[in-house]
């Protein structure tokens, strides 16, 4: 956006375009819908006040789970170091086997804090996947 503005000095026309570019980002995200009156859900993107997807029938919920997801990446071609990185996702787990994302965070509490109000308002349980299972 702010290049667009740079460039609007010289070049209106283009400067206009990257300015539009620049602030459509803030205008546009994924986006789940769940209408419990209806019965039905949509998962698409939400532009301008409209979310974009197909309706699908509302199956109803198996439960909310947390786990835990760790990738291995490698820095360079030339070194042969290795970076883990751990993040927690949160899904939707719905009665029809479809798990939609609803958070991925760095840290297990921040994501059982942003899957909670989830939980509250769907009547229903988060199953953390990350604790360690007990020896009975």
């Amino acid at each position: 956006m702010i290049g667009g503005i740079a460039l609007a000095i010289t070049q209106p026309v283009g400067g206009l375009i990257l300015i539009v570019a620049g602030i459509f980002p803030f205008l546009y995200f994924k986006c789940l819908e769940i209408d419990l009156y209806n019965g039905t859900y949509r998962v698409g993107v939400h532009v301008l006040g409209y979310t974009i997807g197909q309706q699908e029938p509302f199956p109803g919920i198996k439960c909310i789970f947390l786990k835990k997801n760790r990738t291995i990446h490698q820095a360079t071609v030339r070194s042969w170091s290795q970076t883990v990185s751990t993040s927690f996702d949160g899904y939707l787990w719905l009665e029809d086997g479809t798990k939609i994302l609803l958070s991925q965070d760095g840290k297990k509490e921040v994501a059982l804090l942003k899957l909670q109000p989830f939980a509250d308002e769907l009547r229903t349980s988060i199953k953390d996947l990350t604790a360690p299972l007990s020896q009975a």
